[in-house]
């Protein structure tokens, strides 16, 4: 199983950040291995909205489709991602939006993966942590192209993002 556990300082408002990481639609137009999405269905209860999206990859010679359940949390400014079915045994992320106090962004992702098919995991181990990295930079580049930039330099929110780190 592979794991990783990234965090971002964002100069993006908390509300831009998580209007980016609920367009999943969009995630085609900036993250290049992503080929296509495509909502299966999306209802909403109070703050709760829940997806089901049928992405499509594409990564070298590599070309799958699978679906995922999404919770988005406006409220919480979370984004819950399960696997529906697909080429993994296991798959899920996380997105946590942490508000800072100059109006910018502490952005948390967690991803959890296994491939069920072990030689493909083999293959593909070499760029997993580039990947990982990867998808949070090119979300990044997306803000900025959307959004306007907010807050200070990070170095004047060390000591509150330390301790946003230290509670999880």
């Amino acid at each position: 199983m592979t794991r990783h556990h990234i965090w971002k300082h964002v100069s993006f408002s908390p509300d831009d950040v998580f209007t980016l990481a609920s367009d999943v639609e969009d995630y085609p137009n900036f993250i290049s291995f992503i080929s296509a999405v495509r909502i299966k269905s999306d209802e909403t209860d109070e703050a709760l909205r829940t997806l089901l999206a049928e992405v499509r990859i594409r990564y070298k010679f590599v070309r799958e489709r699978f679906a995922t359940n999404v919770v988005l949390d406006a409220d919480a400014y979370t984004v819950d991602v399960k696997l529906a079915r697909g080429p993994f045994n296991k798959l899920s992320n996380f997105w946590t939006v942490h508000p800072l106090d100059d109006g910018s962004s502490l952005v948390e992702f967690k991803i959890e993966y296994e491939l069920a098919i072990p030689f493909l995991g083999q293959l593909l181990s070499a760029s997993e942590d580039r990947a990982a990295v990867s998808i949070i930079n090119a979300f990044e580049r997306r803000a900025a192209e959307r959004f306007e930039r907010t807050g200070g330099p990070q170095e004047a929110m060390n000591a509150q993002i330390a301790s946003i780190k230290s509670l999880i």
